[in-house]
């Protein structure tokens, strides 16, 4: 029969047996669980690791409105290839329209007022202008004989010297109207001054000026491509109104005939670096499909590295040099944006 003194020591050493197994299962490490996808590894021993983006032969090329205003027509979608000038989108041009309306009216008062000048003197004005000038020459002629005759009643003592004084201002005042009426037909006669002209077309060329810069600003409303390209983002739609930010693109395109990569070289591994270097680059999420990479150029600029965030507080104190490869994807989808662990084969 078991002794009661026992039976607690027992109970307390089967307690302490107990917490010691449960502490050793609950603290056991976990066992090591697989990535659900295998990191890429760098295939040669000597090597210049960097991320790269995938984009078009031409980079990415961002489109926005020149001017703003409403947008009225977006002729293009995601996708969609287009030809170099081939229209976008297009704003609201009704103002714009009515713009040129009225620089072509006034075009068209400036070359009326033009050739109505050029066709001085008007056939129809002659004979009045003529008629002036006999009807002038036989007043002076009228005038003359009539201080003729004073100057004889004079003499004979019939007429004072004062009636003599008003029969000459008489005559002097039609010879000055006979004088008056030949200028004005010859100047009739002569047409419009030369430098009249020369003020009249100067006014038609800066009508037709005018209405080439309104009709400029109606070109300027419908937005083309650039080069030929595929439309890689559409941020637009009929009916906003758009205006003219910096930074905020409304349409995204560029050249992926040829896709680039832009790889970001840390500063550390530049000294090992040269251009021309071969490498091979791995699809993220796919680290057993390496595609070929081939020099491009190098833009010589180190700059800061990319911030990931784009918050106003981040700061960036790696420096990288930015080196651009083109990218055979061998029948393997890639698209605009996506990332690339790129190796470089510094052994060489």
């Amino acid at each position: 029969m078991i002794q009661r003194h026992l039976i607690l020591p027992g109970l307390a050493v089967v307690g302490i047996t107990f917490m010691t197994w449960h502490l050793m299962q609950t603290n056991r490490p976990a066992p090591a669980a697989d990535p659900p996808v295998q990191p890429s590894r760098a295939p040669y021993k000597s090597t210049i690791a960097g991320s790269g983006l995938v984009e078009p032969k031409s980079e990415n090329i961002d489109v926005a409105a020149i001017v703003p205003g409403t947008v009225a027509e977006v002729y293009v979608k995601v996708g969609q290839s287009v030809k170099q000038g081939e229209p976008l989108f297009r704003l609201d041009d009704r103002q714009r329209q009515a713009d040129v309306r009225v620089q072509q009216a006034r075009l068209s008062q400036a070359q009326a007022d033009l050739h109505r000048m050029q066709q001085l003197p008007r056939k129809e004005d002659i004979p009045p202008s003529e008629a002036r000038v006999s009807k002038a020459a036989a007043d002076l002629k009228a005038r003359k004989d009539e201080l003729d005759r004073a100057e004889e009643l004079v003499a004979q003592k019939v007429w004072t010297s004062q009636d003599y004084i008003q029969r000459e201002q008489a005559f002097l005042a039609a010879r000055a109207m006979l004088e008056q009426a030949q200028a004005e037909d010859a100047k009739l006669k002569a047409g419009a001054w030369e430098e009249e002209l020369a003020v009249a077309r100067a006014e038609v060329e800066m009508a037709k000026a005018a209405v080439e810069q309104a009709k400029t600003e109606i070109e300027r409303l419908v937005v083309t491509a650039p080069i030929a390209s595929t439309i890689l983002k559409v941020d637009v739609r009929p009916g906003e109104y758009v205006g003219t930010p910096p930074g905020q693109p409304l349409i995204v395109l560029g050249d992926t005939t040829t896709l680039h990569v832009r790889v970001d070289i840390d500063e550390q591994d530049l000294p090992r670096f040269r251009p021309g270097l071969p490498g091979l680059g791995y699809v993220r999420g796919d680290a057993a499909t390496a595609l070929p990479l081939t020099f491009v150029r190098v833009e010589p600029y180190v700059e800061p590295k990319r911030s990931l965030t784009n918050a106003g507080t981040e700061r960036v104190d790696t420096r990288v040099l930015q080196v651009i490869y083109a990218i055979n994807p061998e029948g393997q989808a890639l698209y605009v944006g996506q990332q690339i662990d790129v190796f470089l084969n510094a052994e060489e």
